[in-house]
């Protein structure tokens, strides 16, 4: 069927609103819809996989490449179906401003894939057509294919802001009106997430339906259609590794849900076997466990709840103590930490294998970061260099100097090296969140200590019952 880019004229516009209306409509028709998200983002990408019923994954060329890029979106594309890409900020909006490194921009002229520009109606009538025309003449080359409203005041408006548009000759393929019940509620660093119930089947529902009440799905499908052939995949599929699978217990609640699942995907091509838990809800970790990996959320919103779960912190913190191989990540790391502080003053204890506490508010953190691996971690061995970005608003009190730092980060733009990544024992706990598209090979070293230490407890669990098998 193809694939299309939408993106807007900066944040808020109302991106993320078309796109969950056009996966919800194609859904509802039965059509296949594999959605993608470019740059840092893990919220839009979990609500644009909960609406198309299918895993979304992240497409940004500077945190892996231009060939993972393509690789990506020509592998996952569905057979009859359809990439639906959501860019991020404003479509021309990257890593700097001298280029579009990074970009929606960017990720479209890699692909070949038609771009369709959301431009936010409110308060907006002629002027419409200026901001769609500059959009269109800042970079010629780029295949703007149309235009979409969002948040329409009516058919007068909506007729205002169509003949603005008609002289640039860019086609007009639809408007979403005002309606607050689209909306997606938001919380302190973004949308609330689906582990939240932010979106309810019957707020999909309305989706769907203001879609194809207000778009031109024909239209829209036949741009997409249009988008030339990706060149297959130049690399062979991983080949199963030859040891055992080792289960890898996976933190997904309404506290932790925060993965590239290009990280996933790597992890069980190396092996894994994911195992959801949740440390809110669960009475203790999975049993059989090789390794952890705690990624990131809101552990400060439901702070009071995780420390109430007594059991299970000291059940991570004995795993801990007895060397499973553990990756926390922002909120992983966090929970992972000695206590949190939040905005009102309350400290809630935490599992406490790093001695540090988090406090609430602190220092607004968002950065691109390329890190170099400065000591041997579950991650692999000094020397290696991998991408991801920094998010988050919170300080933080520790550890102490004594602990020893893996990563040797760079934030961009560039400045000095600095010490990071906090390793105790065969414990990992960082604020980044690393894609393993820039290095694939992480997932192999993280499985290998995994699956070194599930040996070694299956050998204790024979001494212990006499040599028997």
């Amino acid at each position: 069927m193809g694939r299309v880019l939408v993106a807007g004229t900066g944040t808020g516009t109302g991106k993320t609103t078309v796109c969950l209306a056009l996966a919800a409509a194609l859904t509802r028709r039965g059509l296949p819809v594999a959605p993608f998200k470019v740059g840092p983002d893990f919220i839009d990408v979990a609500h644009l996989a909960a609406v198309a019923g299918r895993p979304a994954r992240t497409l940004d060329p500077w945190m892996t490449s231009p060939d993972w890029v393509r690789a990506s979106l020509a592998r996952h594309q569905p057979p009859g179906g359809l990439a639906l890409i959501e860019g991020m900020m404003g479509l021309f909006d990257g890593a700097g401003g001298a280029d579009d490194r990074g970009s929606a921009a960017e990720v479209a002229h890699l692909t070949g894939t038609p771009v369709l520009l959301v431009l936010d109606a409110q308060g907006v009538a002629r002027s419409a057509g200026a901001l769609a025309l500059g959009f269109a003449r800042f970079d010629p080359t780029l295949s703007l294919a149309g235009v979409i409203f969002n948040r329409v005041g009516g058919a007068a408006h909506r007729e205002t802001l169509d003949a603005a548009v008609a002289p640039l000759g860019l086609p007009v393929l639809g408007g979403l009106p005002w309606d607050q019940t689209l909306a997606i509620p938001e919380r302190h660093l973004g949308l609330l997430t689906p582990e939240a119930r932010a979106l309810s089947g019957e707020q999909v529902g309305r989706l769907a339906s203001a879609a194809e009440a207000h778009l031109d799905l024909e239209r829209i499908l036949a741009v997409a259609a249009a988008a030339p052939p990706l060149p297959a995949p130049s690399e062979d599929a991983p080949a199963p590794p030859a040891e055992p699978a080792v289960q890898i217990g996976l933190a997904r609640d309404a506290a932790f849900s925060f993965y590239y699942q290009d990280n996933l995907d790597l992890l069980e091509a190396a092996g894994a076997l994911l195992v959801p838990f949740s440390p809110l809800a669960d009475g203790g970790l999975p049993a059989g466990l090789g390794g952890l990996y705690l990624g990131g959320g809101y552990p400060e919103a439901e702070a009071a709840g995780l420390a109430r779960n007594a059991a299970m912190r000291q059940g991570i913190r004995r795993a801990a103590a007895a060397g499973l191989p553990i990756l926390a990540e922002c909120g992983g790391f966090m929970y992972l930490c000695r206590a949190i502080k939040d905005d009102a003053g309350r400290r809630h204890p935490m599992v406490g294998i790093f001695d540090a506490v988090v406090r609430f508010p602190g220092r607004g953190t968002l950065a691109y970061c390329i890190v170099e691996l400065a000591h041997p971690s579950p991650l692999g061995p000094a020397g290696l260099t991998l991408r991801g970005h920094e998010f988050h608003a919170s300080s933080l009190l520790g550890p102490p100097p004594a602990c020893a730092r893996a990563y040797r980060v760079r934030r961009l733009p560039p400045g000095r090296p600095e010490a990071e990544g906090y390793l105790v024992g065969s414990a990992l706990g960082s604020y980044l969140h690393l894609h393993w598209g820039s290095c694939p090979e992480v997932a192999r070293h993280f499985m290998a200590a995994c699956r070194s230490r599930a040996a070694a407890g299956r050998a204790a669990l024979r001494a212990g019952a006499g040599g028997n098998p």
